[in-house]
């Protein structure tokens, strides 16, 4: 694990992030592993999700039964920096419990959706006034539909309030703003007098690091991958409802993901349905060691069949009644793996080659031919993720 992560960390851009998955028995040891890799300032958040609201009936010697796992978060660096939101909707449908439905009237209007939530003016006189921001203190005209600062006869004058003392406030919004995007503001009449609020278009709330949905569990996971392959014998594969809430407050639609424990093969599942979703041209990489041959039976034949909408030997399912497949192209490669010895006939500067050209096709510029410490050190690192064997006859 720890040469795994060092060389993800390698892989990832500036303002790359990674997401590591783990049960309650590994988690604390994992977060100091990771927080020597990247640094403690750059961990996010820890997020937990129930993935087995049961919890797991055969609990060994311990004496509670375990429901949670977790996902820490790390950033590579400080160039990656975002705020983590969640529309509103989403939220409040995939996860009730969490997220209080908000007793707010939706509109519309030709740009679209959209909710009513505060007035025009700042509502902090105290630090903004006409002393303060003399610019932003004006008359606003309306004849409760059009919204201008342009005089208009005919029209109704509107000043911002006043506080008790009689400081009079100020609009948040300058006089430009207002009259390119009068189209973001609204009129209503309250008590005999116009007032003006601002359309709010993309309502959200902010990321909890909770996870709590019965879309969310391993159970509907493995519903899933029971009706893409006829059987479920592959027990923990993770939802796509989890990796797709990941990805989508992430809000990165041309990301490239690489998941170097590809398992069942969800996160790939996960980034052609939102791709779909939203239009996205997300792409992935996934790596498995092909263990059981769960590369081609599970990985591949899963891949196949959401995108084929039929089985690699024509098979039919349950899933291809319910979803159009998905149409997207799918490369497969094999790991040949090269003796790399000083006394190894193999021209070892050939193999680097090759190597360099591969990894610059996944965007990884980073290496030189010329500089042989580059080289050098790459190949010492993937040595350490598969040790070569000792000869069994080797004395002690």
């Amino acid at each position: 694990m720890n040469e795994r992560l060092k060389l993800a960390k390698e892989l990832l851009k500036d303002d790359g992030v990674i997401f590591v998955s783990i049960d309650d028995a590994e988690q604390a040891y994992l977060k100091v592993l990771m927080d020597e890799i990247f640094g403690e300032e750059n961990f996010i958040t820890n997020f937990v999700w129930i993935s087995n609201k049961k919890g797991r009936q055969i609990a060994g010697d311990k004496a509670v039964s375990e429901t949670f796992e977790y996902i820490l978060m790390y950033r590579k660096s400080e160039e990656f920096y975002q705020d983590f939101n969640i529309d509103w909707e989403y939220a409040t449908k995939l996860m009730p419990s969490i997220y209080e439905k908000k007793d707010l009237e939706i509109k519309e209007d030709k740009f679209g959706k959209y909710i009513i939530q505060n007035e025009l003016y700042n509502t902090n006189i105290k630090a903004f006034n006409e002393k303060t921001r003399p610019n932003l203190y004006f008359p606003i005209f309306t004849n409760g539909k059009e919204i201008t600062t342009i005089y208009k006869e005919n029209y109704s004058t509107i000043y911002p309030p006043k506080n008790k003392y009689g400081v009079n406030g100020v609009w948040r919004w300058g006089k430009e703003k207002i009259n390119n995007e009068s189209y973001n503001l609204e009129v209503l009449e309250i008590k005999g007098q116009f007032k003006i609020y601002t359309k709010v278009r993309k309502f959200s709330y902010k990321l909890k690091n909770i996870f709590l949905s019965e879309k969310i569990s391993t159970r509907s996971g493995n519903v899933l991958l029971d009706s893409i392959l006829n059987y479920a014998d592959f027990n923990t594969a993770k939802p796509i409802s989890l990796i797709n809430l990941i990805l989508k407050v992430l809000n990165k639609p041309n990301a490239r993901i690489l998941d170097f424990f590809a398992g069942s093969g969800t996160t790939a599942h996960a980034v052609l349905d939102l791709n779909k979703e939203d239009g996205g041209s997300r792409t992935f990489t996934l790596v498995t060691n092909n263990e059981n041959n769960i590369g081609l039976d599970v990985n591949y034949e899963r891949l196949y069949r959401i995108n084929h909408g039929i089985g690699s030997k024509g098979e039919t399912f349950e899933w291809a009644n319910k979803n159009e497949p998905y149409k997207s192209n799918l490369n497969v490669y094999n790991i040949k793996y090269y003796d790399i010895s000083l006394f190894n006939n193999i021209d070892v500067k050939e193999i680097v080659k090759e190597l360099i050209k591969l990894l610059k096709d996944f965007g990884v510029n980073s290496l030189s031919e010329e500089n042989e410490k580059d080289y050098t050190n790459l190949l010492n690192s993937l040595l350490s993720l598969k040790p070569q064997l000792k000869e069994n006859n080797e004395s002690n």
